[in-house]
């Protein structure tokens, strides 16, 4: 529910400076059954214990190509909060980049139903304050085979999880093959029991600014992947034989932050001005064996000599090199979570 100003507390801000503290607990992910299981998740940490892992605002910011990046949609929701409590056109001065960045972004709007998380805001003695949070379980049907000293990722052993060949897997269709060029190009698809929610995990060699330029990749992706799969040329691509692999790293972290480049910033409307006090996001995440994302006017043309001289080999789709995991509603293009991951430190290791 948001609460307007009333009368006494417009006359408080008219009088002060508003000072706008934002408390966002944020969401809790996990491929638990039961996600109330606290033994679930790891003590929580502070950001500054992790030297190559990052929190993003939005979608749209940069990504690093040597650190972690983890977006959650909870700190955007807060936001909306808070202009939702100002109810006035804001003004953000343009050295206030990531405040700018986070006040334009869209990419956030219906990425949960509004029942599927909580968002508040209310005014007391001339400070706003505004939170959000929500939680999601995304148990597989089926659990996933766990491997042991399979997967090595910058030149470390870490758990992994996956499909080893054709199984009950690709029967039920719990690990799906959504584009795949070669061995570092694809993207898989895990389907939890969940049918609203779906996991997009994406490898890929080309170089990208943000999270918002890989998923309008995976959007363009996808169409090509829906093209070929109707060729019987090319289909050996998205079904799992028996030589094929899909390998992929497990989570689990619990991480908190306060946003300095948030915190002290400076924005006003026509008649108040405002102060970011506190921005606070924490993120808890596990990926497991046991579980935790259009329409086009484009068209591929595929001619039958194309495809002629790629002939079936064995997919080894292993994420041992930096790759994105994406949470999201089936009926949303943008995802309520996301990890760009270059290194182990979020990983479990072996």
């Amino acid at each position: 529910m948001t609460k307007k100003y009333g009368k006494k507390e417009i006359e408080i801000m008219k009088k002060n400076k508003v000072i706008i503290s934002t408390f966002i607990l944020t969401a809790i992910f996990s491929c638990a059954e039961i996600i109330k299981d606290e033994s679930r998740f790891p003590e929580v940490k502070n950001l500054t214990e992790y030297k190559n892992t990052t929190f993003i605002p939005t979608l749209e910011h940069k990504i690093s190509n040597d650190k972690n990046s983890v977006y959650c949609a909870t700190l955007l929701f807060a936001w909306e909060e808070i202009r939702n409590q100002i109810n006035a056109p804001l003004t953000i001065p343009d050295e206030h980049v990531d405040l700018n960045l986070l006040n334009k972004s869209t990419s956030f709007k219906n990425v949960l139903k509004n029942e599927e998380y909580e968002a508040s805001g209310q005014v007391e003695n001339g400070v706003v304050k505004a939170s959000a949070a929500f939680s999601k379980s995304l148990p597989f049907s089926l659990k996933l085979e766990n491997f042991k000293n399979n997967l090595v990722f910058d030149g470390q052993k870490v758990a992994s999880f996956g499909v080893n060949g054709y199984s009950d897997y690709d029967q039920l269709n719990l690990v799906q093959i959504v584009y795949y060029k070669n061995d570092n190009n694809f993207i898989i698809k895990l389907l939890p029991k969940v049918e609203e929610h779906e996991i997009i995990l994406f490898k890929t060699d080309k170089k990208f600014n943000s999270m918002t330029e890989m998923t309008k990749e995976i959007e363009r992706l996808t169409e090509i992947g829906k093209t070929e799969k109707k060729n019987e040329k090319m289909r050996w691509k998205y079904y799992y034989d028996y030589e094929d692999v899909v390998i992929i790293p497990k989570f689990s972290f619990n991480i908190e932050t306060n946003y300095p480049s948030l915190v002290g910033t400076n924005f006003s409307t026509s008649e108040q001005d405002f102060q970011i006090k506190e921005a606070w996001q924490r993120t808890a995440f596990v990926l497991d064996e046991s579980g935790a994302e259009i329409e086009s006017e484009a068209v591929m043309e595929t001619t039958e000599e194309g495809p002629a001289e790629e002939k079936p080999k064995p997919k080894k789709m292993i994420f041992d090199q930096p790759f994105l995991i994406l949470l999201k509603r089936v009926d949303n293009t943008n995802p309520y979570f996301g990890l760009w991951t270059t290194n182990t430190e979020l990983m479990i290791k072996e």
